[in-house]
This record gives C-alpha cells, structure tokens and sequence, in this order.
C-alpha cells in the first residue's frame, strides 16, 4: 500500500524551488524596474543617415541571480532523483541499482536513454519505467523531432553546469524596441488603433551577439524611422548551456516546476508511489 506521506516529501523540495521562483523574479523586476540598470545612447552616421543604439550598463546583473537560479535548478532536478529512488526501494523487484548509481534517467538522445536508463532505474518495477518512458526524458528522438520531455533535458545541462562551475552564466538580453514610423504605418488601421492608448513594441534581437555588456550595438536603423522617444525592453536570460542561451530565464523556470509537479503527482495518481 502506498505511503500517503511520500507525496507530500517527493514535492517538498519542488515546493522550495517555486518559493525561490517568486524570490528570483521579485530581485529581477527590482533590478529592472524604475531607474532601471541600462541606459541607451545613440550614435548617428549623417553619410549613411542611419542612427545605431548602444548599451551603456549602469549596473551590472547581480551574482546573487546566479546563486538562485543554481539553488531552484538543484531542487527540481534533485526531486526528480528522490522520486527514482522511492521507486527503486518501494519496489519488490530485485537485484537492486546500489543507492549511488540510482538517478531518474534524462539523456540527450532516445538511443542513450534505451542504452543507459536500467543502470540508473534497475530495480523499478515495469509499470514504473514505462511511466518514465512515456515521458521521454531526452532532448533528440531517433529520427526528427524533440522528445516530450526536452525540458528535462535543459534543467540537467543546467544542473550539471551548475554542479561543475562557480555560477550559472546569467545575462541580459534585449527582446524589443519601439516600433519604427514604417512597421507602424505597415500596421493594419484597426491593429493600430488598438494600441493607440499605449506603445507599440516589435521583438527584436540586439545586433552584438552574446552576453550584453556596456557599449554593446542594440540597432541600426535609418534616421528617417527613428522614434523620437526610443524605447528598449530587457529580460534576465540563461547565458549558458547553449542548449537554453538566452531563454528568460523565470518563465523558463516556471515552466519547468509545473512540468516537474505534474511529473510527481501523475505517477502518485497511477499509483505508483
């Protein structure tokens, strides 16, 4: 008969992590918020008529971001881990995976996970792995397409990358700017119409690649299409693995304890705990 209490333990640090969410997403609102850390200067080429946008950093992102987002990652991922192992240990197949090698298994490939997954699970009962395989705890399937459980996939290279540096890379990416007088002329009348009480902004990425830092090239355009009042708007963004460079990184990590909650009471709802 399952444990009623192993749940309630097997959330407990899924619980923590979303508790370190608000906390991350609270600090970098602060950080972005009024006065803000960035400041845009412009340069105009009269030859070219073109006006190309800087950053100029005021203050740099806080190593502390890095530390929480080590912190929440470590949580989810290791929740993952506990529930392998209460699967191994509730179970009444045998041999056993010793205590050390037990892992929930997330791979990069669907062949590496068949290949490896019963030296981190061996012990499981059937129902138990196939639970798991339904997941598809990797990134790349055999042919194309991505396995449903590529998220697992980034939150361990997160992990991993976590576990063998000082700090995750964190940093700032510009995702829009206020639209130029063309894009907004372009725009269907009743669209625009829509957004007459506010300002219209179009996704963009910044012309320097890589992490922005001060002096970093944002946009060119041809003086012609500036806005007299530039607007650039920034998110906190994953720096490394490449696999999540420059995803926002709260929503991603949103997404990931939903996913990973889910993961936990769905097999408490096969009965499987």
């Amino acid at each position: 008969m399952a444990n009623p209490r192993v749940r309630e333990d097997l959330l407990i640090k899924v619980d923590r992590a979303y508790k370190h969410i608000i906390e991350f997403n609270a600090e970098t609102m602060r950080f972005l918020g009024q006065g803000g850390p960035y400041k845009i200067v412009h340069e105009d080429d009269l030859n070219a008529g073109e006006r190309t946008y800087y950053l100029s950093v005021l203050k740099e992102i806080p190593p502390q971001f890095s530390a929480l987002v080590g912190d929440i990652v470590q949580n989810l991922r290791s929740s993952l881990d506990h529930l392998a192992w209460h699967l191994v240990h509730s179970s009444p197949v045998t041999p056993k995976a010793k205590d050390i090698e037990i892992y929930f298994p997330i791979f990069e490939t669907a062949s590496e996970y068949r290949a490896g997954k019963m030296r981190k699970i061996k012990g499981m009962t059937d129902a138990a792995i196939d639970a798991i395989d339904r997941i598809e705890p990797y990134y790349h399937l055999d042919g194309p397409g991505v396995g449903q459980g590529l998220f697992l996939y980034w939150l361990h290279e997160v992990n991993r990358l976590d576990k063998h540096r000082l700090l995750v890379p964190v940093w700032a990416n510009m995702v829009s700017h206020t639209i130029p007088k063309t894009k907004l002329k372009e725009m269907p009348e009743g669209l625009r119409a829509a957004f007459q009480e506010g300002e219209i902004f179009l996704a963009a990425s910044a012309i320097t690649p890589g992490p922005l830092k001060d002096g970093s090239k944002l946009l060119t355009i041809p003086i012609a299409e500036v806005d007299d009042d530039m607007k650039f708007n920034f998110h906190i963004a994953f720096g490394e693995p490449a696999c999540v460079r420059l995803k926002e990184i709260h929503t991603t990590l949103a997404v990931w304890h939903k996913r990973i909650q889910d993961i936990i009471v769905g097999f408490d709802n096969q009965g499987l705990l």
